[in-house]
């Protein structure tokens, strides 16, 4: 009989650890019997419905901090984990890590791993915000068996501050399926045409969403400089979220209306990688970001601010820039350099991609759940 795992995850946005889980829970051998469960809506919602047979929504999982709500949750999951009866539960996010974690440990028997897909606390962080969120890192940590690190950087974040050690700790990267610019196959047209854009349009693309940690004002500041450059430039924006406001009152304020398109969330991002000069990232804080992965595995030139794994793939004035924290200027005139063609990708650089395909990391979390189960008698117990 196969082994259940359940893998938890706060909801189902169009993000990184959203499309790893989703992948994991619909691609695993058939060994595992795999269960999902998750919060209410996101755009990748109706494609777990499609596509993974045992799905539990959790109304009351939500994002936010909310003691009324998160109470609720951690019922319902503690039920719905003591009727599967797991042998392993696999959690992701902040949110959903926590009281998966301990709903796990409380009340099934189940062996616990727990992806961190980056942390919330980072450097320059006020010190004392950046001290709680470690505590509930390590009180959190004490409910996993194992935990996964997308990239080596939170990995030794994580030893250094304490919250795991060596032995519970495995890097397993994060994965995107490989594309490149040649298989692609659509109608270049009337994507220009839907953007509102030329065809000789220089574009610099950027998939995060509208959230403070994706830092999206300071995209609306890089382009207000390399648009004064460089006007016939056209900066594209995906995704949505609670900065949405304030970054479309600061488009008007510097008049980069033509500049400037937040174009929500999309589900062709390979067929906007194949169009864009440049992809940038101007997140303060990051796990390994996926998108960063399926550029650069289409050989598009990436600026993006040294914030988590970044700096393990995307190697300076090799195949894009890593700029520090802020630099505005400096960032402004890389995408320049880019777009004036002063800067060649060096194609070597994709050997190091060969350690992100979604394929291979799933290899290596089975061989983890493997381990376990090995470890612990759980499949005599089957």
């Amino acid at each position: 009989m196969a082994t259940k795992i359940v893998f938890i995850i706060t909801k189902l946005d169009l993000g990184g650890a959203q499309k790893s889980v989703l992948y994991s829970a619909r691609h695993i051998s058939d060994n595992f019997e795999p269960f999902l469960m998750c919060g209410e809506g996101g755009t990748l919602e109706k494609y777990a419905k499609d596509h993974i047979k045992n799905l539990y929504t959790i109304p009351s999982l939500v994002r936010q901090i909310n003691p009324i709500k998160d109470f609720l949750a951690f019922k319902e999951l503690a039920k719905k984990l003591k009727e599967i009866n797991p042998q392993i539960v696999h959690t992701n996010c902040p949110k959903a890590g926590i009281l998966g974690r301990i709903a796990a440990k409380l009340f099934t028997k189940a062996k616990v791993v727990h992806t961190t897909h980056g942390f919330v606390f980072y450097e320059g962080q006020n010190i004392f915000k950046k001290y709680f969120y470690i505590f509930v890192e390590r009180f959190a940590a004490l409910f996993a068996d194992y935990m996964i690190f997308v990239s080596n950087k939170d990995l030794q974040t994580a030893l250094k501050y304490k919250i795991t050690t060596p032995q519970k700790a495995r890097l397993i990267r994060a994965g995107v399926t490989p594309k490149t610019k040649e298989s692609l196959r659509f109608n270049k047209v009337k994507l220009f045409e839907e953007l509102g854009i030329k065809e000789e349009t220089k574009i610099v693309l950027q998939t995060a969403n509208l959230k403070p940690e994706k830092n999206p004002l300071e995209s609306v500041k890089i382009a207000n400089l390399v648009c004064q450059k460089m006007p016939n430039t056209v900066f594209l924006y995906t995704g949505t979220g609670p900065l949405k406001t304030k970054t479309e009152n600061l488009i008007k304020e510097l008049k980069l209306e033509n500049n400037f398109k937040l174009i929500g969330e999309r589900d062709d991002i390979p067929h906007l990688l194949s169009i864009a000069d440049v992809f940038l990232l101007t997140s303060i804080r990051e796990g390994l970001p996926m998108a960063l992965l399926e550029a650069l595995f289409m050989k598009v030139p990436a600026v993006c601010y040294d914030a988590g794994g970044i700096s393990e793939v995307l190697k300076n004035g090799q195949n894009g820039f890593l700029i520090p924290q802020n630099s505005t200027k400096k960032a402004a005139e890389s995408i320049i350099n880019i777009l004036q063609g002063n800067f060649t990708f060096k194609e070597q650089t994709l050997a190091l991609m060969q350690d992100f395909d979604i394929k291979d990391m799933l290899l290596k979390q089975e061989e983890l759940y493997t381990l376990i189960g090995d470890k612990n008698s759980l499949f005599n117990d089957i």
